[in-house]
């Protein structure tokens, strides 16, 4: 399960948006100097050539979207599987174990609620399929990027207050505790803010190069900056990710009662 649930996407998949987007840019010059009349009436065979390619590819392009988002809803799915566990071991635990365990346990099982009630699953399906429009895929796919890198930034800030109490509980059970460790994932939000300012200062730009120009340079700009982001997507949550296979091992260790149920982690 641990392989399915935080699998390590290769950063050579990167090369299928790439190819996506390369290939409708070229679509994008070739439809537009056709239809400005430029004696370019020999490239039909070759615009609608390169659209049935720009549609493979935008198809695995929009895997690569699906397979991030699904990591991201399967990760926050196995961990709240495991706090839960966790908690529900402790509370047997905390009782015998004087009031000062039975209040980190309190202040966990808060942290935990909070956790829980701030994540839910996103549609990979929803946000693959949207991704794999032509041209206005590509503002969905920088929109489901943003969302995910925000959310994943959320749980582990939210999921690090947890483990500290969870941590605090065990030791005051005479438990040895389990690794914290801080594995912050950035929001990207500075990067999402300058795309939607470029975007709107490029839509003005229509006054000057046309409206079709002016919407193939928005074009070319998100899909820019949306291949950065699948990037910092694909890298960001790994510090992440490998702490939890630490953290797991721990929890395994300091609570074997809380892990044989089923649960198969570890």
């Amino acid at each position: 399960m641990r392989t399915k649930t935080d699998a390590e996407i290769p950063i050579v998949w990167l090369l299928l948006p790439l190819a996506s987007y390369l290939l409708w840019a070229v679509f994008a010059v070739a439809w537009w100097s056709a239809g400005a009349g430029l004696g370019t009436s020999g490239l039909t065979p070759v615009i609608s050539g390169l659209g049935i390619l720009g549609i493979a590819a935008s198809a695995a392009g929009s895997y690569v979207v699906f397979r991030l988002v699904n990591r991201a809803n399967e990760h926050s799915g196995r961990t709240q599987a495991l706090l839960s566990s966790a908690l529900s071991s402790l509370a047997a635990r905390s009782g015998a174990s004087g009031a000062q365990a039975l209040l980190t346990l309190n202040s966990a099982e808060e942290g935990f609620y909070k956790l829980s009630r701030s994540e839910r699953e996103r549609s990979a399906v929803l946000w693959a399929l949207l991704s794999l429009i032509p041209f206005v895929g590509w503002i969905f796919l920088a929109v489901s990027l943003w969302r995910l890198s925000r959310d994943l930034a959320k749980h582990s800030r939210l999921e690090s207050v947890v483990l500290e109490d969870v941590d605090r509980t065990l030791k005051n059970t005479g438990t040895q505790g389990v690794l914290v460790r801080n594995t912050p994932v950035r929001t990207h939000d500075t990067l999402g803010f300058a795309l939607v300012i470029l975007s709107i200062v490029e839509l003005f730009s229509a006054f000057v190069l046309g409206l079709a120009g002016s919407l193939i340079l928005i074009y070319l700009t998100v899909g820019a900056f949306s291949l950065f982001w699948i990037d910092l997507s694909i890298r960001d949550p790994t510090d992440h990710f490998h702490y939890h296979s630490q953290l797991e091992a721990d929890m395994l260790r300091a609570l074997p009662d809380s892990t044989s149920g089923g649960m198969g982690f570890g």
